[in-house]
């Protein structure tokens, strides 16, 4: 998931458009075919990705609107007054665009296929490890980009080979093997924010001869909420990683004490 913003457009000129943000004007690029005056889009990295329907900008501010209920919450505001100002600065934001639409009772549709996800439980045999959010792991509007929660899975995933006496400088040092990640899947359920802390729990869910299987659960500790679910697959190669290789026994023997298969 990326975290987009969406704006109304006020003028095209070439490869740029002159977006509003609620008040907030900026020139961006142009990334998407038929853009012009008046059109709803999606704001992406400094470029306009998409049009958006009225029901999907909606949506979309909907959801702004949740971060921000969550944000007024976690000042201590009581979750009926944080939802009243969210609502109400959403609102004014609406007014601003020249929106005649009010954000009370819209609830974005990804938020409620996220409410549906049964509830994940960490298994007893997980390695986790806590991190605090820095800037430089945010986008512009100081939420966790999509890519880092990978790198923060990585990352725990390095320091529970390295508890197991496997760090990648023992592997590469002295067993000539490397192990990277050949696959990756995920879903992010709920935003990380610049300041938040995080607790990142990894294991194990299947040994091969050559490859690992990592399950990856990323809670957001400031706001209580599963953030994403992330599976790995890392495969063991020689140094030069042009040929896979066994695993190390005594690192697979190892890693049994984190294995929790999937069921």
């Amino acid at each position: 998931m990326c975290w987009g913003v969406p704006a109304k457009v006020l003028s095209v000129e070439g490869l740029t458009a002159l977006v509003d943000f609620g008040g907030v004007q900026k020139e961006v690029l142009v990334a998407a075919k038929g853009i012009a005056p008046n059109d709803l889009v999606m704001i992406h990295a400094g470029m306009a990705i998409g049009k958006l329907s009225l029901k999907d900008f909606m949506e979309n501010v909907a959801l702004y609107r949740d971060i921000l209920s969550q944000e007024f919450q976690e000042t201590g505001m009581g979750k009926g007054a944080a939802e009243e100002k969210a609502t109400g600065e959403i609102n004014k934001l609406l007014e601003t665009l020249g929106i005649d639409e009010s954000v009370e009772n819209v609830k974005p549709e990804e938020m409620e296929e996220m409410a549906e996800e049964k509830e994940i439980r960490v298994p007893d045999a997980a390695f986790r490890r806590k991190y605090k959010i820095s800037l430089s792991d945010t986008d512009y509007l100081q939420v966790m980009h999509y890519t880092n929660y990978f790198r923060f899975c990585e990352r725990a995933q390095q320091e529970l080979l390295d508890e197991l006496g496997f760090s990648y400088a023992t592997l590469i040092h002295k067993f000539g093997i490397f192990i990277p990640t050949v696959e990756t899947t995920g879903k992010i359920l709920a935003p990380v924010r610049i300041d938040n802390e995080i607790e990142v729990a990894v294991w194990v869910e299947e040994i091969g001869r050559k490859h690992i299987k990592f399950r990856n659960i990323v809670k957001n500790l400031t706001s209580g909420k599963i953030a994403a679910d992330c599976l790995t697959v890392a495969v063991c190669t020689d140094v030069s990683i042009t040929g896979s290789m066994l695993l190390p026994p005594d690192l697979a023997e190892k890693l049994k004490s984190r294995l929790v298969k999937a069921g």
